[in-house]
């Protein structure tokens, strides 16, 4: 999202100001990183929003981020993350 549309990407509120829907459980059951075909792991925000799926099984460990409630399964879009860093798990 542009920052003339109000917030940077991956921030906004999703409509009146709730939170956007989470992928559902299933969904994220059968996701696999892309890279390695491992198993990804939620993180959340200390307010418990999902902000990224984690494959710890890469190395380093990459961060899928969560936009608008969509995981972006990029490997490109990935941020590489030092080990026993970044949003707390699940």
């Amino acid at each position: 999202m542009s920052a003339a549309r109000g917030g940077a990407r991956g921030t906004s509120p999703g409509p009146a100001g709730t939170r956007p829907a989470e992928p559902p459980a299933w969904l994220r059951e059968v996701l696999r990183c892309p890279a390695t075909g491992g198993v990804l792991e939620d993180r959340r925000d200390e307010g418990g929003r999902l902000v990224g799926l984690l494959s710890a099984q890469a190395d380093p460990p990459l961060l899928y981020p969560v936009v608008d409630g969509v995981p972006v399964l990029l490997v490109d879009e990935a941020v590489p993350q030092t080990p026993g860093a970044g949003a707390r798990g699940a």
